[in-house]
């Protein structure tokens, strides 16, 4: 069974960027002159994301020269922790307000060896001309450490808190963590979402937070829809790039808004700060990174104009990022309905902080949001190949007002007898945009071998100030046909939002699936696989990740040891497949027992048992 529903996001057209028309008072020839930093920043050679030494600029340095550092603007830091007294960062760090959500005290300050957060932090707030380490993109703001990741998973309870920790003095959120990649559908619970949702309607006196979350370094083979903190409406999602392209380790994601530098073993990588004082001048990349230096421009922003909404924000970043040459290594750039350069996996490209905070500046906020759902249908869908199926639903301009979309939701319900990451979904609007929004993950698959089901909201950012008026298409299918639909009747369902876009529904059931599967990416980047672990990805520790949307219920790590090989569901595999299995039988046994013996003596603290651990982590560099 298959059902969708589309939800979409959106305001009434047109409007403008707050830019008056005016009339020429003078004319003159203009010269480009050299203009350069004067700082006494030791590592400031090494800054190449910040000093011109690249030809593809975020323009943050120009942004400094006409009078923009962040001053004003309260940055909060939810990671593993910040060193509150680095010589680097203590003159912008509120020290009043910080908090540790894992030990329940005022000191956010990390524990031995993690060190991610205060590297994080020096990419926003590291101090300028003070002779110390680098200097952040928005060196005069003020950072505010919230310890919420340590050596157990989260509780919906304490993200919430997080999330809204003291919110109502906080202007931006950077998080820097989220779910495993490669696998699974992981989101916030209850509690997290409806804070997510009151940081944007009520705070910033009514302006809303901005929450920046990374968008997650699976690399191509994998699809940031996925994760449910990324492909929130409320979120603004960063992903990474390296010189010429897409970083390597970027992941497919329809929620990016636009990337920044994140660093890269193929390139170059970040200096940045680091605890005990130190200054970390090699190893720093992923999107963990990209995300703080986004949420560093986007404090540039709001220094600018103070009164910037929370969706002001989104539509500049849209209107100011470009491709400037990046390639997109999964797919050709396109250009979508409202003449938009768009990317698969960057969204709307490099961010600019010199053209942000100009726009900023005479920006008039955006017209009030409207929000459209259509009908249910149920129309025939089959897919009986490796072709593509698809669901129409027609919008007329009489059932919407809107006329310039944000963003479009898909809340999509399909069961499986096997192998659920071969499930490829994309979105076609009806100016010919067509969206990915889930594509073939092989290590989904193998962790998913099992009959199952699941309901997921899918969101894309591509349709962007598009008209949503006519005919949408969603295409439904399974890599190279290996998993085969029956004909069956599909609800669908289609909203329209200024920015809160529901979507269309749809159930299909698989009743064919090969024994037998290739991994479709095979590049000289087969090894990062592996070498992921350490390069900024997600990792859990002991803890057990709950997949409660299928009948796989338990994993217990974040990748897989057997998923490069394209002979593992062979039957010259069963024996292997046999042996894993004890294999992981003994490996939980030996995990309760050790667990069960932490909590006897006391070093464990209690959780929630009524609230499913999602036991998101930091991208550990």
């Amino acid at each position: 069974m298959f059902t969708s529903s589309f939800n979409f996001n959106g305001v009434v057209c047109p409007f403008t960027d707050g830019e008056d028309t005016k009339e020429v008072e003078f004319i003159q020839q203009e010269v480009s002159q050299p203009r350069v930093l004067k700082t006494a920043d030791p590592e400031w050679y090494k800054l190449w994301h910040l000093n011109n030494d690249i030809s593809s600029s975020m323009q943050i340095n120009e942004a400094w020269n006409i009078g923009y550092t962040g001053r004003g603007i309260k940055i909060a830091i939810l990671d593993d922790g910040l060193q509150t007294d680095h010589a680097d960062l203590v003159s912008n760090v509120d020290i009043v307000n910080d908090y540790d959500y894992v030990d329940d005290d005022n000191n956010p300050m990390p524990p031995y060896g993690s060190s991610h957060g205060t590297e994080v932090a020096g990419l926003i707030a590291a101090e300028k001309d003070n002779n110390e380490c680098i200097v952040g993109v928005a060196h005069q703001s003020t950072i505010v450490g919230v310890r919420l990741l340590g050596n157990r998973g989260l509780i919906d309870s304490e993200e919430a808190q997080a999330l809204n920790h003291h919110i109502n003095e906080i202007d931006i959120y950077s998080n820097s963590w989220g779910p495993p990649d490669g696998y699974g559908f992981f989101g916030p619970r209850t509690l997290t979402k409806e804070a997510l949702k009151a940081g944007v309607q009520n705070d910033r006196n009514g302006n809303g937070v901005i929450f920046i979350f990374a968008s997650g370094n699976g690399m191509t083979r994998d699809n940031c829809n996925d994760d449910g903190y990324v492909n929130s409406i409320y979120i603004v999602a960063i992903t990474s790039v390296q010189q010429g392209q897409n970083a390597w380790y970027s992941e497919v994601c329809a929620p990016a808004l636009a990337a920044t530098y994140g660093g890269s073993e193929e390139d170059r990588y970040l200096t940045t700060t680091t605890t005990t004082d130190e200054c970390k001048p090699n190893g720093t990349q992923g999107t963990s990174f990209s995300a703080p230096i986004a949420s560093g421009i986007i404090a540039l922003a709001l220094q600018a104009n103070p009164y910037l909404t929370w969706r002001d924000v989104q539509h500049l970043i849209v209107l100011t990022s470009s491709r400037k040459g990046f390639n997109d290594t999964y797919s050709d750039w396109s250009v979508n309905g409202a003449n938009k350069d768009l990317s698969q996996v960057l969204g709307y490209g490099l961010m600019d902080a010199e053209a942000m905070v100009s726009k900023a500046k005479t920006w008039a906020t955006v017209p009030v949001q409207h929000t459209f759902t259509t009908r249910t249908r149920f129309p025939f869908i089959s897919t009986k190949s490796d072709m593509l199926s698809s669901n129409t639903i027609f919008v007329s301009g009489s059932d919407s007002l809107i006329r310039c979309l944000e963003q479009v939701t898909v809340r999509i319900t399909f069961s499986y007898s096997k192998f659920r990451g071969v499930t490829e979904l994309y979105l076609v609007s009806p100016s010919g945009t067509e969206s990915n929004l889930l594509h073939f993950r092989y290590e989904d698959a193998v962790k998913h071998v099992r009959r199952g089901s699941l309901t997921w909201t899918f969101m894309s950012v591509h349709f962007w100030w598009e008209n949503p008026v006519g005919i949408w298409r969603l295409k439904v299918g399974s890599y190279k046909g290996y998993s085969v639909e029956e004909r069956t009747t599909v609800p669908t369902t289609l909203s329209i939002n200024t920015s809160d876009l529901n979507s269309v529904s749809t159930t299909t059931k698989s009743t064919l699936i090969p024994t037998t599967i290739t991994e479709p990416i095979s590049t000289s980047k087969t090894t990062y696989s592996l070498r992921a672990t350490t390069s900024d990805i997600l990792s859990t520790e002991i803890a057990t990740i709950a997949d409660w949307e299928t009948t796989d219920s338990f994993s217990l790590s974040t990748t897989s040891t057997t998923g490069s090989d394209s002979s593992y569901f062979t039957s010259n595999n069963k024996p292997v497949i046999i042996g894993g299995v004890v294999a992981g039988v003994i490996l939980i046994g030996t995990i309760i027992v050790f667990i069960s013996l932490k909590i006897i003596v006391g070093h464990v603290k209690a959780v929630d048992s009524t609230t499913t651990s999602t036991a998101p982590a930091v991208f550990s560099a």
